[in-house]
């Protein structure tokens, strides 16, 4: 009796299977004969059934069901669906999934052309229109539809990618960026836009990581090697950050920003009461150094003329106040002062005249010459700077 009960059972299996495949012979002729409301219902049940749910042909013909729905002018039809594509998609993952043999990788591709073209003229309509958002998201389906068939569409990705950046879409723009280099996408930019990326969102660990493989595959790209120095500056790693800003300015001798920014962590470290007299008369002379090194490059860098000329004028500026606050009769004192504090507004006065000729209306820059002026006895500069500062007051 067991025996018999078993074959019984293998016996109605057989024919549950049969069953189904029946059903979904049924689906594909309504299919062929356009009936695509009764061709949905049966293959819906074919592909839900245990028996025939992981049938690849079953799924096949689901696809292009749905598909058909996409293209259907009758407005019966188009109600049984709102996202036919998404669903036809899903169904065409399925067969992907389950055709070992690959049988219907070459009619999958072919259909999908449809769809691809679809959403791509959707996303360069959005972003002719500036809606940048929505771009994105359909160049982002339009890379999807071929990635149902394991095929990586580069140039839709970089646009996915590239639209999620002007929406802002963050997350998004990772996610595309990530998918490039699975895609084993050959640019630099991709890893120092995606370190950037994590950078802005103080992740420092996923920051190196990227800028760092970048760096692997590209050793000599120099903007790989300067998004690295934004990272060990943003974490404030100074030492790291000096180190790697003194290789870069002898790789990339013209980029007056280098020895800028160099020069400002100098500065920095002249400034740093936690350092020895010593240490801070070394970092001024470096900071001096990298300073005209910029200036070299671009005499008309203002930045550069900006921190030159505060370089000299924070060293005056105190030594004038402390003139200013002795005691009368303390002549010889005060005289040893003042000029100590004049050698300084001398080297600081060519930058910040300079910075004046750049930007007329720079209201500190004026008044820190106006004190020069004043400190030197340049009683007809210092009225002129008057009169400028008075001007611009009076705005």
């Amino acid at each position: 009796m067991k025996k018999f009960a078993l074959i019984f059972v293998m016996v109605a299996s057989v024919a549950i299977a049969f069953g189904q495949k029946n059903v979904r012979q049924s689906a594909s002729n309504y299919l062929k004969s356009g009936k695509l409301d009764k061709a949905l219902e049966a293959i819906n049940a074919c592909v839900l059934d245990p028996s025939t749910a992981s049938d690849a042909k079953a799924w096949f013909i689901r696809g292009n069901i749905y598909l058909e729905l996409v293209y259907t002018k009758d407005e019966n039809y188009k109600k049984l669906e709102a996202d036919p594509l998404a669903k036809s998609l899903e169904s065409y993952r399925k067969v992907n999934e389950y055709d070992f043999k690959k049988e219907y990788k070459e009619e999958i591709f072919g259909k999908l052309s449809v769809p691809y073209k679809i959403f791509f003229d959707s996303a360069i309509s959005n972003y002719n229109k500036k809606l940048y958002k929505e771009a994105m998201i359909n160049f982002g389906k339009s890379a999807e539809t071929y990635e149902v068939v394991n095929i990586y569409d580069t140039v839709c990705l970089l646009n996915a990618a590239l639209c999620a950046g002007l929406a802002n879409e963050k997350e998004a723009a990772k996610v595309y960026y990530i998918k490039l280099l699975k895609a084993n996408y050959q640019s630099p930019s991709v890893y120092a836009t995606l370190s950037d990326i994590y950078l802005k969102d103080n992740d420092s660990s996923n920051a190196f990581k990227y800028v760092r493989m970048g760096l692997k595959e590209y050793p000599n790209n120099m903007t790989l090697f300067n998004y690295e120095i934004n990272i060990y500056l943003k974490f404030n790693i100074i030492n790291k950050a000096m180190i790697n800003l003194q290789i870069a300015i002898k790789g990339d001798s013209l980029n007056y920003s280098l020895p800028f920014v160099l020069g400002t962590l100098y500065d920095n470290m002249a400034n740093d009461s936690t350092k020895t007299k010593n240490q801070r008369e070394v970092a001024f002379a470096n900071a001096e150094k990298e300073y005209r090194k910029a200036l070299q490059l671009k005499p008309d860098y203002e930045d550069a003329l900006l921190n030159m000329g505060a370089l000299y004028f924070n060293i005056a500026a105190p030594i004038y106040v402390s003139a200013r606050n002795l005691p009368l009769d303390q002549t010889e004192q005060y005289n040893k002062l003042i000029a100590d504090a004049n050698e300084y507004y001398k080297k600081a006065i060519p930058f910040l005249e300079k910075i004046t000729e750049i930007n007329p209306t720079n209201l500190q820059t004026l008044l820190s010459l106006k004190q020069a002026y004043s400190s030197l006895g340049d009683k007809e500069k210092e009225k002129l700077i008057t009169e400028k500062i008075n001007v611009i007051r009076k705005k």
